[in-house]
């Protein structure tokens, strides 16, 4: 007849392994909550209208809008199609819509 015997587990093992499942725990909870908060992130703004001035042109209306990494002209001809503008010639006071996203 075989005796086993119990294989014990000092305390410092024991302590150490409650604190990693709760590391883990914890680290879990912070994903779902950064995951759950990211949506209620969005400010609700999408665009801005800018009137046009004496000098301004589509460039330096649209230059600091343009989201990174796109090129501006790109990003012109993106608000030029969105506000119906088929040259580049702008009047004074005529509102242009610019979307941020």
């Amino acid at each position: 007849m075989l005796i086993r015997k119990r294989r014990r587990i000092s305390y410092a093992n024991r302590a150490k392994q409650q604190r990693m499942k709760l590391y883990i725990i914890l680290a879990a909870l912070a994903i779902l909550f950064t995951c759950s908060i990211a949506p209620l992130a969005d400010t609700g703004v999408h665009e801005v209208t800018i009137t046009a001035d004496a000098g301004d042109t589509l460039w330096s209306i649209c230059e600091p809008y343009c989201p990174e990494g796109m090129d501006v002209r790109l990003f012109i001809d993106k608000v030029k199609y969105e506000n119906g503008i088929t040259n580049s010639c702008l009047e004074i006071g005529q509102e242009i819509v610019v979307p941020l996203d």
